[in-house]
């Protein structure tokens, strides 16, 4: 519970920043993601990457829950089958009309090829152990966290929980899906984290402050409870957040860019110039690198390529399907035809299965399902957000609602004292033009003058809702049709506010994450769909378009957290720190005062 005094925040006003000395070695930069948690101090050259999950023992023996990270219930529905059929049509489409590096075009290469070929193909256990191992749980921890709470093996009592999906906390009606559960394993990953890879004792984060990495399109009350958890539940010195789009320019080095964030379970749109994410072209789509792992399972299918042993529904033969698509998938156009591929089966503790293949097209068209989402069968409800209003705070009254009514009263009493004038004027001149008529001139005169009245309230009252009508469809989140990367650029761009911003960005497109930035070939297939749908008097506007996706020959993965690494150096940024006394105090009112962007 807030303290007295926070209930009232405009009683005292907020006192101005302390600005401390630069010790980069002393700030944490911590970007949580759906999949990997990356954390380190501002002076490591690279993060610390770990899975973001934790595994909770239970004290009594519970079945195996299915892992549900790539077999989405969002994908059990009548119309899968039809709706992956149709992408990959598409994409087979599109495949044939995109010119390779010669000017020419690609022919599409039939799975009936090597269709039977596959199938036939049966494993060979060969005699090498796999030296992967199972996590030892002899000691029975209550916690197990990142890689080693997924090989947990199968018959262990523990469940292992996910506390983000999505790009946003794993809030569900289920057992542990209350914000207390998720806030408690983040607490329980984060403090683990640091003390393991970091060698920070929780009792020392006193001297450390810290940076978090939030979504684009974020949730209030859950930044709120972040902040908590970081001043309050670990204790640490001061700390700040900032948007994860921001910080990716702030890493690769360019002030204004369209900054498109792929990463495991969603791919997130923004346009951002000179350090602000402009709110309209925000833009966050849930799906993402998992589905196309799951989309290359159903183009090996497809092939003739069974895979008996692998189990989706287990975390280890996830990880394994994930590094498979690592390895095979591409982009390229100017890779075509049948190639031979050697596929291992690597399984904790056990013998290594090969298998020798026949690929072709499957390796770029599961990459393709990010251009067509057709391909991963997603449907249901918030597949695709925006940035949604402040609901409010009951710590902040002065929060936007009460400043948007103020706003709203000042027009209203400006246009009334206005046509007030305005009557005024026009009752003097009609009074002298009939002051000489007769008696039923004179009552007519009387009715005039009660007109006026009322045609200023009906006017008034016409003014008043039809204001009303445009602050309800600027206050309306549009309601958008899950696209593609490509179609996505575009409508987020749209958004702007001016041409000139559009052709900044689109003159400027900066990929991260690891769901589509690491795929040879992303770079021109991105450059391609969006000259081809752009507006044609951008097109004819623009002097070249730059498609970022190894900025300066980096990890694009990191690129977020190498930003929020260069904003720690910054003068500037030593103003936005937050300490635990005045978060107790003044609450979410120092994040609409201090924040780097708008609240």
């Amino acid at each position: 519970m807030p303290p007295t005094s926070a209930k009232k925040p405009f009683a005292q006003p907020i006192p101005d920043p302390i600005i401390e000395p630069i010790q980069p070695a002393t700030v944490v930069i911590i970007h949580p993601g759906s999949y990997n948690l990356r954390l380190g101090r501002a002076s490591d050259p690279y993060p610390i990457t770990v899975p973001h999950c934790v595994a909770r023992r239970k004290k009594v023996q519970v079945p195996r829950v299915p892992e549900s990270w790539l077999l989405r219930p969002e994908c059990n529905h009548p119309e899968a089958n039809h709706l992956m059929k149709t992408g990959l049509k598409n994409a087979e489409e599109a495949l044939l009309t995109k010119p390779n590096s010669m000017g020419g075009y690609r022919q599409t290469t039939s799975n009936r090829q090597h269709f039977a070929y596959n199938q036939s193909s049966n494993g060979e256990r060969t005699d090498v152990i796999c030296p992967l191992k199972w996590t030892q749980t002899d000691k029975k921890p209550a916690c197990i966290i990142g890689e080693e709470a997924l090989y947990v093996h199968p018959s262990d009592n523990y469940t292992l929980h996910w506390p983000m999906r999505c790009g946003r906390l794993n809030l569900h009606g289920g057992p542990c899906g209350s914000l207390t559960s998720v806030m408690a394993d983040l607490e329980v990953i984060w403090s683990k984290a640091l003390e393991t890879y970091l060698n920070i004792p929780i009792r020392d984060l006193k001297h450390y402050k810290a940076i978090m990495l939030i979504p684009d399109v974020y949730t209030h009350k859950h930044v709120k409870a972040l902040m908590n958890l970081l001043l309050d539940t670990l204790g640490f010195g001061a700390a700040f957040i900032h948007q994860e789009s921001v910080c990716a320019t702030y890493g690769t080095g360019v002030p204004c860019a369209c900054v498109v964030d792929v990463g495991d379970q969603k791919t997130s749109i923004s346009c951002v110039e000179d350090g602000i994410s402009h709110k309209p072209t925000r833009l966050t789509m849930e799906y993402g690198g998992s589905d196309v792992t799951r989309c290359f399972r159903w183009m090996l299918r497809k092939s003739g390529v069974s895979l008996p042993e692998v189990d989706l529904s287990m975390p280890t033969d996830i990880l394994l399907m994930q590094e498979l698509k690592e390895s095979f998938c591409h982009m390229d156009v100017d890779r075509s035809g049948i190639v031979n591929q050697f596929l291992q089966v690597r399984q904790p503790q056990k013998p290594i299965i090969k298998y020798n293949l026949r690929l072709a097209d499957e390796l770029i068209l599961s990459p393709l399902g990010m251009l067509y989402p057709d391909m991963f069968a997603v449907q249901g409800q918030q597949l695709v957000r925006v940035q949604s209003r402040f609901d409010g705070d009951a710590v902040d009254p002065h929060d936007e609602s009460y400043l948007r009514q103020t706003q709203r009263a000042q027009r209203d009493l400006a246009k009334m004292g206005s046509k007030k004038e305005n009557q005024e004027s026009r009752d003097v001149t009609e009074s002298s033009q009939l002051e000489d008529t007769q008696l039923s001139h004179s009552q007519m005169d009387d009715d005039s003058n009660d007109a006026p009245e009322t045609l200023a309230l009906t006017e008034t009252k016409t003014g008043r809702r039809h204001e009303l009508e445009e602050e309800e469809e600027e206050d309306t989140e549009p309601v958008a049709q899950l696209m593609g990367v490509d179609e996505a650029i575009l409508h987020c761009i749209e958004q702007c506010g001016s041409e000139d911003l559009k052709r900044k960005m689109y003159s400027c497109i900066v990929v991260v994450g690891g769901g589509l930035a690491l795929f040879e070939g992303a770079q021109s297939w991105i450059q391609h769909r969006v000259w081809l749908q752009m507006p044609n008097h951008q097109r004819l506007m623009m002097e070249n378009m730059d498609v970022l996706t190894r900025p300066k020959d980096n990890d694009p993965r990191v690129a977020c957290w190498k930003g929020a690494a260069v904003m720690a150096c910054l003068d500037t940024t030593q103003e936005l720190w937050i300490r635990p006394k005045e978060w107790q105090q003044y609450s979410c009112r120092l994040l609409r005062e201090r924040a780097p962007f708008i609240w």
